[in-house]
């Protein structure tokens, strides 16, 4: 079989596992590097590689250094290989290694509809783990593939992701169309109104949806059990408004603000959503993400943050064409910290919230994610991070946190952070 037949540019890991726990030996989805996937249970690991064992008894073997990293923490968690391979192996960016087939995607016949209005009706572009809702002059093809992109980025560092998400959809809208935009405003608006048990809570969702609506190109809205249910939906769907012909950053995979979002829902949904966990850190972590994987992606970034005091975890609100583009953005904090006059500090940085977010913490929020993601080992210790956010439903303390990446005390951490912003690896 030619799965995975790259001959790769590491050698291979010269370790054999002698105790295979029952955990490791269980059937599962294997990820390449290039987004291919197979069933099989592991069966040992040796000079030759990772062998697997699929369900019709064939054995394929594969090198360490081509599985997602994903794969490569169950096998040391459940296999007892050695830690190197999580380290030893070329940082990649995933989201650009995937080879996409472009034939999975598929126009669905009946249309999405919302309310009981009939311009409220949206054709639907089926991809694996999305469905785009959309209407007006828009061609949904390059979102789909970006989704699908940034999904496989997830599911191949986040041990968890794939299991989590299992066989639902995310439904993403977009609309050209103004006149739609707002009219689907005020249907969720109302639908706030009746579905929300308690009024004084319906009621303030409700007004804030309507006196934000309009001023934001970014949201997200719930989807009635209906809905979901019809399309095997997850609740929460994100939002795009596309106005004024501004739909470059839609025509193209990677456009800066649809990646933006896109990234930084993935981030929220496998740290399980602000609504179930301490909500301390969690807007660094998840908005740091968004702008590091649109920047990484894009090459720039197009995401304004809408300053409001009663930022909720329903809906993220998010504009285009704020701040600077981002491509200044090292070399301005680089001059900052090496003047003296920003010093990252964990524990502050933690505490950042929408309101009256500065450039300058922005950009050091920024910083923080590169960091956590800038090399093998650190890119482990972030999945790593995650996971514990995921099962523990809080933010490590910044003690911890410093601990998960390798540092006995949190003056070590940001000693490690504040180096690598004043290095060039920095971008």
């Amino acid at each position: 079989m030619k799965w995975l037949k790259d001959a790769g540019r590491f050698a291979l890991f010269s370790m054999v596992v002698q105790i295979t726990p029952l955990a490791a030996a269980e059937l599962r989805t294997w990820t390449s590097s290039k987004g291919m996937t197979i069933e099989a249970k592991f069966q040992k690991m040796d000079d030759k590689g990772v062998h697997l064992l699929k369900a019709d008894a064939k054995v394929i073997t594969v090198k360490a250094e081509d599985l997602s990293l994903a794969d490569r923490h169950h096998l040391v968690e459940y296999a007892e290989v050695d830690k190197k391979i999580l380290t030893e192996v070329e940082l990649t960016i995933p989201e650009e290694d995937i080879r996409f087939d472009k034939k999975t995607l598929k126009s669905l016949e009946k249309k999405m509809l919302f309310g009981d209005q009939t311009h409220l009706e949206f054709d639907v572009l089926e991809s694996e783990h999305f469905l785009i809702a959309y209407t007006g002059r828009f061609r949904p093809q390059a979102l789909a593939e970006m989704a699908e992109r940034l999904w496989h980025g997830m599911a191949f560092q986040h041990m968890n992701f794939r299991k989590d998400w299992g066989d639902k959809k995310k439904v993403v809208i977009v609309t050209t169309d103004e006149e739609v935009y707002e009219s689907l405003g005020k249907y969720y608006a109302d639908w706030l109104l009746k579905n929300i048990t308690e009024e004084d809570r319906a009621r303030s969702a409700s007004n804030r949806i309507s006196n934000l609506w309009m001023k934001v190109a970014g949201t997200s809205l719930r989807l009635p059990k209906e809905q979901q249910e019809e399309y095997n939906a997850f609740e929460s769907a994100k939002v795009f408004r596309i106005r004024d012909g501004r739909d470059t950053s839609y025509k193209k995979v990677f456009g800066p603000f649809p990646t933006h979002g896109l990234a930084g829902m993935l981030m929220s949904q496998q740290m399980g959503g602000v609504s179930e966990i301490s909500p301390n850190g969690y807007f660094a972590i998840t908005t740091g993400h968004s702008y590091f994987k649109e920047i990484q992606l894009a090459g720039k970034s197009e995401t304004q943050l809408l300053d409001v005091s009663d930022y909720e975890e329903d809906n993220e609100f998010t504009s285009s064409s704020g701040f600077e583009d981002g491509r200044s953005w090292a070399k301005t904090l680089r001059k900052l910290v090496r003047k003296g006059e920003v010093k990252p500090n964990l524990e502050k940085m933690l505490a950042y919230t929408a309101d009256n977010l500065t450039p300058e913490q922005l950009v050091t929020i920024y910083s923080f994610a590169y960091y956590m993601q800038s090399d093998s080992e650190r890119i482990t210790a972030f999945a790593d991070m995650v996971r514990r956010v995921e099962s523990n439903n809080q933010v490590p303390a910044p003690i911890e946190m410093a601990k998960i990446f390798g540092f006995e005390s949190v003056e070590e951490f940001e000693k490690g952070w504040i180096e690598f912003v004043k290095s060039t690896d920095f971008k």
